[in-house]
């Protein structure tokens, strides 16, 4: 029983650093992409030579760049937000394991104790030999003698 809570324990820890190593690699990428756009943002409109007016294609070209780090900026900030979702919702799964404890732990992996128990008998071969029927028999001889 115990063996059976730990390892579904550990499995749902091991979902939830990977779930969270994922959200924290989205962030990060997030934040750089963030500073570029940033960083693009403050740098001076380019001009033409020594003139006041600015040159339209690099201001195009500036404008393009600005736009497709918006759209990635906001791609990544979306998948962020989902696996940070993700992250959040098998943490509570974890804490509500672990409070499964004292309560509901003893029932449950209890049966399912036995019930893999019976599976691997059956398996094995000795399922006849171990049946309900063939055991309250053998019981009532040994009483009957």
């Amino acid at each position: 029983m115990i063996i059976l809570y730990t390892s579904l324990l550990v499995l749902l820890m091991g979902a939830r650093f990977l779930v969270r190593r994922r959200a924290a690699g989205l962030e990060r990428k997030y934040a750089a992409v963030l500073k570029q756009a940033n960083a693009l943002l403050r740098e001076p409109l380019p001009r033409e030579g020594n003139s006041a007016r600015t040159d339209p294609y690099q201001t195009a070209k500036r404008n393009y760049q600005l736009g497709a780090l918006a759209q990635k900026k906001e791609a990544l900030e979306a998948r962020h937000y989902a696996w940070q979702a993700r992250a959040e919702k098998v943490g509570r799964w974890v804490k509500a394991v672990r409070a499964w404890r004292g309560r509901k732990l003893p029932y449950v992996l209890g049966g399912i104790d036995a019930f893999s128990a019976l599976c691997v008998l059956e398996y094995l071969g000795l399922g006849d030999r171990l049946s309900p029927r063939h055991l309250v028999q053998l019981v009532t001889t040994w009483l009957s003698i």
